[in-house]
């Protein structure tokens, strides 16, 4: 690996001696994960360090075509928020109006500079078989070089910048006093650039609005506030959960749409969210996007979509999406297609088919005559734990207030609470409880049986 010395060389701007650097030969640090480059996220940046690498001459052979590319990368950049850009040879060599081969050299030297690191490398293979959304009778797609730009050590450093950590995910937190030299002239260049394209002052009106305007006297003044617009929502508010539904049904949309498939999925995810809500699935959107006619000069496929989607909704080619109104609480919806009587009748009708005539009158009494029978032959068994009282059952009797239709359980129940236990019950209803929990047990046992023998049989 070559080292250029740099010791009697100094930056194009005020400050030390140009910093030490070595250039990236070796393929595995000009990885994402590897490199001990800064991530950049905004084009500007980008081309800030690209012009300062290639200018102080730390690459040999880097010159103005790599300046070009790193430019058309810094225009790339917009479309992702963490500064990714896509690259492809041929498309890019028409775009600088150069040879396929004049593009790799560049995009050698960009990456041996540690401006730019790979993400993922492109590929001849059908990305649609490694992802699994290949089906028969799809066709043939490839992958793209998806770069990252990021900032060498030694371009932060020339720039007096104090970084907290290492590589890609390293952060500026301050910088040096040559930093802040390089800082205040950065930024008294750029008033004097604005001031150029000034307006005369003469010109220019100055409106306060914290003016006071008075019209009919101290006692009649009148301040102009400024009041604060609401902003206007163009959809209901959504859930995190249909948020990422919607997420996942545009990536299914972009491994079928040709022109979608380098957007942003979060942002098609908004520009899609009134059909998406309406119901609209990947695979009907499909079929609609389909049908619109691209330009070919397409730099926004975003903004596209979302003017599309207006101009159909205006001239009726797409059916109004706009949230139904809600229905009060209590006031039901009326059964304009008569599905719920229809349900109705439909629950009418199930005790009338054949199947419940058959066993109505063929099953069923069979099935009551030896339910009886088993009743008959089950003997009684005792209970096994019997009541055991704190007192004499006279007694306890005697204590209650006047005859009431109450069972033990609940008069017990009550005296454990401490409330008020109920009227003691006559003996008649005593009685008649009784023996209707005696039949219950009786007949409980006799199915038991009959279930057991029924069981035994199907067995068979």
């Amino acid at each position: 690996m070559p080292d250029h010395p740099t010791g009697g060389h100094r930056t194009e701007e005020t400050g030390p001696a140009r910093p030490e650097f070595t250039l990236v030969l070796d393929p595995d640090d000009q990885e994402c994960r590897t490199t001990a480059s800064r991530r950049l996220r905004r084009g500007e940046d980008f081309l800030a360090a690209a012009h300062h690498m290639i200018t102080s001459g730390y690459h040999p052979k880097a010159g103005a075509t790599t300046l070009r590319l790193a430019q058309l990368f810094a225009a790339r950049m917009r479309r992702s928020r963490d500064g990714h850009f896509v690259f492809a040879a041929d498309a890019t060599a028409r775009a600088l109006g150069v040879s396929r081969r004049t593009v790799m050299y560049a995009a050698k030297h960009l990456r041996e500079l540690g401006l730019i690191a790979y993400v993922e490398h492109g590929t001849k293979a059908n990305v649609r078989r490694t992802k699994g959304t290949w089906k028969p009778g799809d066709g043939y797609r490839a992958t793209a070089t998806i770069f990252a730009a990021v900032a060498p050590p030694a371009y932060d450093e020339a720039r007096g910048r104090r970084l907290s950590g290492h590589g890609y995910h390293a952060r500026i937190i301050g910088v040096t006093s040559h930093g802040r030299h390089h800082a205040i002239a950065e930024a008294r260049r750029k008033a004097t650039q604005t001031d150029r394209t000034r307006c005369t002052p003469s010109v220019v009106v100055s409106t306060d609005h914290l003016q006071v305007q008075v019209d009919g006297g101290i006692n009649y003044t009148s301040r102009t506030r400024a009041r604060r617009k609401t902003p206007t929502s163009r959809h209901h508010r959504t859930t995190p959960q249909r948020c990422a539904q919607n997420i996942t049904a545009t990536e299914q949309l972009q491994t079928e749409i040709w022109w979608l498939h380098r957007t942003c999925s979060r942002k098609l995810a908004y520009a899609l969210r009134p059909l998406l809500d309406a119901g609209w699935t990947a695979q009907s959107l499909a079929a609609e996007v389909q049908t619109w006619g691209v330009p070919g000069n397409l730099r926004n496929p975003i903004a596209y979509v979302h003017h599309e989607l207006a101009r159909r909704q205006h001239t009726g080619d797409l059916p109004p999406t706009h949230a139904p109104a809600p229905q009060p609480a209590k006031t039901p919806a009326a059964d304009e297609n008569a599905e719920r009587y229809t349900a109705l009748l439909r629950s009418l009708d199930g005790t009338n088919t054949p199947a419940w005539q058959h066993y109505e009158t063929e099953l069923r009494p069979g099935l009551r005559n030896a339910l009886a029978a088993r009743r008959a032959e089950v003997p009684v068994q005792p209970s096994r734990h019997a009541a055991c009282l704190r007192e004499p059952e006279s007694h306890f009797w005697q204590s209650l207030a006047a005859p009431h239709s109450a069972s033990p359980l609940e008069t017990y129940r009550r005296r454990t609470r401490g409330a008020c236990p109920p009227r003691q019950p006559d003996a008649e209803a005593r009685e008649g409880w009784m023996e209707a929990l005696r039949d219950q047990q009786a007949a409980e046992r006799a199915f038991a049986v009959l279930r057991a023998e029924l069981d035994e049989r199907a067995g068979r």
